[in-house]
């Protein structure tokens, strides 16, 4: 089903989070789970870090940038080392990459088609008001491969939900949702959002009205603790315009959403 598993990590709650759910699909398929973790090369700039002394009021100096790479590595050392051990732990192959660059740009270049990306959704900022763009919601946007995307608190699901229209991509996601009930197995149900009532053979469909991602975002806080869809499959248009089902669902639902991405996304 995949090649491997392609987690980030970088030491906050959801990263860890990440890394579980990895593991467990890592240990069921035996695949590798790869631990990346990216030094943001934007947080080394000379003009960021003398904003930075300004905000805190520590003293900026210059070649300042090095000091604060050295942290850093340390900080991916011991990060990458508790992911190896909790690896180990789970009994899975555990690779490790590290390098500076800008987050989601690496990720998406480490990441083939044929593996799964896994992200925690809050991700560790360096000051409040320094906010450098979400490498979850970029990388769920541009990737090729398919993104699991978690929250802080790692469970192991009872009840998942497909958003289903038909398309391709939701077909995907269909195929994944029964996957992924060999390894938690939950139970499953499949939404359908629209005036036409749906039918799958050997499947509970539930067919609801309304408007898709206000519906699916209901449903699923009262229903599932796991959902799965087809990742922006609405044209770049609707997305600019009015903001994509996916982006919506994405952002007012806290638990893990994979999002499947076909040959055309």
């Amino acid at each position: 089903m995949y090649k491997r598993v392609v987690v980030g990590v970088d030491g906050s709650p959801s990263s860890v989070s990440a890394s579980k759910y990895a593991f467990d699909v890592g240990r069921h398929l035996d695949i590798p789970v790869v631990g990346i973790y990216v030094i943001d090369e934007r947080l080394l700039e000379e003009s960021f870090l003398a904003d930075l002394a300004g905000v805190l009021g520590f003293t900026f100096y210059e070649g300042i940038s090095s000091k604060v790479k050295e942290f850093f590595e340390k900080q991916a050392d011991l990060v990458l080392t508790e992911f190896s051990a909790l690896g180990r732990e789970w009994g899975v192959n555990v690779s490790l990459f590290q390098t500076t660059g800008v987050p989601y740009e690496v990720i998406l270049n480490q990441a083939d088609r044929e593996d799964l990306i896994v992200l925690g959704k809050k991700s560790r900022k360096p000051v409040k008001g320094f906010l450098l763009g979400s490498t979850a919601d970029i990388v769920s946007r541009r990737s090729t491969s398919p993104v699991l995307l978690v929250p802080e608190d790692y469970k192991k699901p009872w009840r998942a939900v497909v958003a289903y229209d038909g398309s391709p991509n939701s077909r995907l996601a269909l195929e994944a949702c029964r996957s992924f009930r060999d390894i938690y197995g939950f139970n499953m149900v499949v939404l359908h959002v629209g005036d036409r009532e749906v039918s799958l053979e050997n499947l509970e469909v539930v067919n609801l009205k309304g408007i898709p991602e206000e519906v699916i975002v209901s449903y699923a806080k009262d229903k599932a603790d796991m959902l799965f869809m087809g990742a922006f499959s609405k044209g770049r248009l609707r997305e600019i315009v009015l903001g994509s089902i996916t982006s919506f669902v994405v952002h007012n639902l806290d638990i893990p959403i994979y999002l499947s991405k076909g040959s055309h996304s």
